[in-house]
């Protein structure tokens, strides 16, 4: 992982993500590669480039201008990245901004006087700051430092993750700091978590466990309803059945959202997968149906 974690997007008065009015921070990096990522552009530690051909008016500027000669106007993404050193001169010049360096390196100090720019909202709706990703544990050293840092100003804290991460560090360096967790719950059975996740999932049932099991924080479960994939009976039924042997009242229904595809080709992106976009109405009442012991958010 990088020593200096990278960030894709700070989101200011974010809503949908804890309580409150929030800012919601990207971290790039993950240690799973979900085959229907809703966030490409953070799965990766490092740098990337970005190219959006909705944007491009095929000046040539770019083309020009590189000298490793990566950018290739027959390649259907524009950019060989294999060749590409990510030097930037093809951005700095492009007159429409269709290309975009992907990952920002920001300093505690600096990531403060942003978030601290908000105070008074978080103060007024019971808002804070969200850590998302990516995952944000990836870089457990790093978000250690920035949550002491929230901490010492009184912020609510809310961290988004996959639950792969190594316990011991999380009990010592996260969890002291943390007011509220969204905890991802994507596949139960291994052997799919793994094909579709390409990790297994033994790590975040059994990290899932410990921490409801303590109590020392809240934790909200969340369920991605991904087509064909997460969202059948069989998968949803077990998911539910562990979340009832835990006691567990509360769980979020994540909506599909295939807005990840445009964001996939603008990387060079290619998914082995293809799959419906959609969920149909019938199949939205039978996981209600599931799930009408809990508490859930409509979708």
């Amino acid at each position: 992982m990088n020593e200096k974690p990278l960030i894709v997007d700070i989101k200011r008065n974010a809503l949908d993500d804890g309580p409150g009015i929030r800012t919601l921070i990207f971290f790039k990096g993950c240690p799973l590669s979900c085959v229907w990522c809703q966030n490409p552009e953070a799965k990766s530690p490092f740098r990337e480039i970005s190219f959006d051909k909705a944007s491009c008016v095929e000046c040539g500027t770019c083309k020009n201008v590189c000298n490793e000669n990566a950018i290739q106007f027959e390649n259907k993404y524009r950019i060989n990245r294999h060749v590409c050193n990510l030097c930037g001169k093809c951005i700095e010049m492009c007159p429409n901004e269709a290309l975009k360096l992907v990952g920002k390196f920001y300093t505690i100090e600096e990531l403060l006087t942003i978030i601290l720019k908000d105070k008074i909202f978080y103060d007024n709706s019971g808002g804070g700051v969200t850590l998302s990703g990516g995952e944000p544990l990836y870089h457990i050293q790093y978000v250690h430092k920035l949550l002491k840092a929230l901490k010492d100003k009184n912020i609510h804290i809310c961290i988004e993750t996959s639950g792969f991460f190594k316990l011991s560090e999380f009990e010592k360096f996260i969890l002291p700091f943390t007011d509220l967790i969204y905890f991802d719950l994507k596949i139960y059975n291994p052997t799919i978590h793994l094909r579709y996740c390409h990790v297994s999932n033994e790590n975040i049932l059994d990290n899932f466990k410990h921490i409801v099991n303590t109590r020392a924080v809240e934790v909200l479960p969340r369920i991605p309803l991904i087509p064909g994939i997460t969202d059948t009976d069989e998968n949803l039924h077990s998911l539910a059945n562990y979340l009832k042997s835990l006691q567990i009242k509360k769980v979020r229904l994540l909506p599909y959202n295939p807005l990840w595809f445009d964001k996939s080709e603008k990387l060079g992106i290619t998914s082995e997968y293809t799959y419906k976009n959609y969920i149909s109405q019938d199949q939205k009442q039978r996981i209600k149906n599931l799930f009408s012991e809990f508490e859930f958010k409509s979708f």
